[in-house]
């Protein structure tokens, strides 16, 4: 695994399928592309804490580590999407941002977000936790393997960017932990033969103190 190189890493989470199942229960809805903001559920709550100490016995996140955002995601017959090739630079904060680096404020579903200056952003990962088994057919992750190392990118830069890049689609099994950098570019298609996607995307931050505080901090 060089997820530093590489931008992305697929690991076994490890986790009970009861807290799958009691995931699958409470944060996922089948009329919603996707359901935001989520750290307050408990079941939600706990498997950011239980995923979190893995990740830092494994010395992949520092133990100063914090969960800032939990975002459910399920393509189903019922809800099936195209996401284009994007980096996540949005997340979610306590307040309206007004220190300086801290760009493009706005507020959706009451929430405020905000842009992080780079070295925030470098300081997050991505951990989509897969309660479905994801194959070809059903619109894994697709992800430009490297591209994080170029910072924020601007639109017209982003097809150059992959043209210089190995495009790698992320299959997994359920109970598997996507690892990412929030700046790898990453796309997905419909899928083809929908069932059930479902995926808890969490992300996670170093933990320093910064000028805005998140959202949620667990």
């Amino acid at each position: 695994m060089n997820l530093e190189q590489e931008g992305w890493a697929t690991v076994p989470a490890c986790l009970p399928q009861a807290t799958l199942h009691a995931l699958g229960a409470s944060a996922f809805s089948e009329s919603d592309a996707g359901r935001r903001c989520l750290l307050d559920q408990e079941a939600v709550n706990q498997t950011a804490r239980a995923l979190r100490a893995k990740l830092v016995d494994a010395g992949i996140l520092p133990v100063t580590a914090v969960a800032i955002q939990a975002i459910a995601f399920d393509k189903n017959p019922s809800v099936n999407w195209k996401v284009p090739w994007h980096q996540d630079l949005m997340f979610p904060f306590a307040g309206r941002t007004t220190a300086p680096g801290y760009e493009l404020p706005t507020v959706k579903a009451g929430v405020h977000y905000a842009r992080p200056p780079l070295e925030v952003l470098e300081e997050l990962l991505a951990v989509r936790l897969h309660l479905d088994e994801c194959d070809a057919t059903n619109g894994p992750l697709r992800v430009a393997a490297g591209s994080h190392r170029h910072g924020i990118l601007k639109s017209e830069l982003i097809p150059d960017i992959l043209g210089k890049s190995r495009e790698i689609t992320c299959l997994a099994k359920t109970g598997d932990a996507l690892l990412m950098k929030p700046l790898l570019l990453h796309a997905s298609s419909p899928a083809t033969s929908p069932g059930h996607r479902r995926v808890l995307h969490y992300v996670f931050h170093s933990g320093r103190p910064l000028p805005e505080p998140w959202h949620r901090s667990i």
